[in-house]
């Protein structure tokens, strides 16, 4: 490992590589100098990360790069930003030397994953090339963009993926022959990363990315928007194109992603009555009381499980349309909205989504700490019903998928260049 002290606004050219017949190319990816933790506090970011599942955002950023910062106090970018630098003069985040894509593979519980880490760019996102399943680009991101603007971190990337494809896998199935150049351990979790910096390799697998027939956007949309809107704002402002217009992303086939259950967990508004409530479900369900009240596990598309009051219910779908609508999307539009005004399910504080390997008894115990709420179980969309819905430009509603891995915040950074006279706000006149 190397020691860098280099000024925080060291400009860095990402190189781009493009071929002639760009129109049919799919993915455009490019190396990047990559901001890189210490062995010693990557290890601490990985160990916080499952400790505080429910910080917002900013506060999960502050943790890692603010010594003194405590769960639910206020931080600024500024503050950020100051630790941003402290740290990288004392050493404990330094930049390489060179640019490279990675390999990262992470493996938890016996199942192993892994992708490709690099650049993409945003114009692949324009051209419609990089295909969404998830509506993010009309939602809020102000706070994201001016941190971006303020900061110019990316600690995680967007998660993309793509249909299997033999060359992709031999490739990575050579790379990882070799002794990875970092490895990591924390909360039972290994992480793996294979620096990939000579130039024909590099060539070789944009070469291969170029030539995927689709790429989709699985998570990350609220940032991906932010990074689209940060570029605005920059051209707006007659800024030069630069490393705004690219974005970090994981790269994974299809084949490798885990979908898992992403339940909700609803506090009432006021005035909610649950007798009106269970007269508008009937209309639409067939609801029926569960045996000796026990979790009601849905097994199959359009049914749902619902606690309300003490008791579980199974509720299953009539109307012959759900078939054709996605669960996460019949949920918001047959129930939430009408019932529990929930309006916006990306912002609304009155709705929590729960998902991961231990849903479920999350879900439960929320339901305990709060007796007035209202859960809902779902089934787990499957990967191929994710891109189907996103190549039929199907827009079902925020946090709609829990789809793994998630990739933790710092353990590959990118610096990209602030604007500190930049504010959202300028994007709504």
């Amino acid at each position: 490992m190397h020691f860098h002290t280099l000024c925080l606004y060291r400009e860095v050219k990402e190189p781009c590589f493009f071929y002639p017949n760009k129109a049919l190319n799919m993915a455009t990816i490019s190396p990047f100098i990559a901001l890189r933790p210490q062995a010693v506090y990557a290890d601490k970011m990985l160990s916080l990360q499952s400790l505080t599942p429910d910080l917002n955002p900013k506060g999960r950023i502050a943790q890692h790069l603010d010594h003194d910062f405590i769960s639910g106090s206020h931080t600024s970018n500024p503050r950020i930003l100051d630790n941003l630098q402290r740290m990288m003069r004392s050493g404990e985040l330094y930049l390489e030397d060179k640019p490279c894509m990675f390999v990262y593979e992470i493996t938890e519980n016996g199942t192993v994953q892994t992708g490709i880490w690099t650049l993409t760019d945003l114009k692949d996102y324009d051209q419609g090339l990089i295909k969404t399943h998830e509506a993010a680009q009309h939602c809020n991101t102000g706070d994201l963009v001016n941190y971006r603007a303020e900061v110019g971190l990316e600690g995680a990337p967007v998660l993309l993926t793509h249909r299997p494809s033999a060359a992709i896998k031999s490739m990575l199935y050579r790379i990882r022959q070799e002794e990875a150049d970092s490895v990591y351990y924390a909360n039972k979790v290994f992480h793996r990363i294979w620096a990939i910096a000579d130039i024909h390799s590099i060539r070789q697998i944009s070469r291969c990315f170029a030539d995927l027939q689709a790429v989709y956007l699985v998570d990350g949309h609220h940032r991906m928007s932010a990074a689209i809107n940060y570029r605005t704002l920059r051209k707006r402002n007659r800024c030069e194109t630069g490393e705004f217009d690219f974005i970090s992303s994981f790269y994974m086939s299809s084949e490798q992603l885990k979908v898992k259950e992403y339940h909700r967990l609803v506090f009432p508004h006021q005035g909610v009555e649950i007798d009106q409530v269970f007269k508008e479900l009937k209309k639409i369900f067939s609801v029926t009381r569960s045996i000796r009240n026990e979790v009601v596990i849905p097994y199959k598309k359009s049914d749902f499980g619902m606690f309300i009051a003490g008791k579980w219910y199974n509720l299953m779908y009539k109307q012959k349309d759900g078939s054709r609508v996605a669960d996460t999307a019949l949920l918001q539009e047959q129930v939430l909205k009408p019932m529990f005004k929930i309006d916006d399910p990306g912002r609304d504080p009155n709705l929590v989504t729960i998902g991961g390997a231990d849903a479920l008894e999350v879900l439960q115990e929320q339901l305990h700490l709060h007796p007035l709420a209202v859960g809902f179980t779902l089934t787990a969309m499957t990967t191929e019903q994710i891109i189907e819905a996103a190549q039929q430009e199907i827009l079902l509603p925020p946090r709609s998928t829990w789809i793994e891995p998630r990739i933790p915040f710092g353990i590959i950074l990118r610096k990209i260049e602030a604007d500190l006279s930049l504010k959202y706000e300028i994007l709504s006149d």
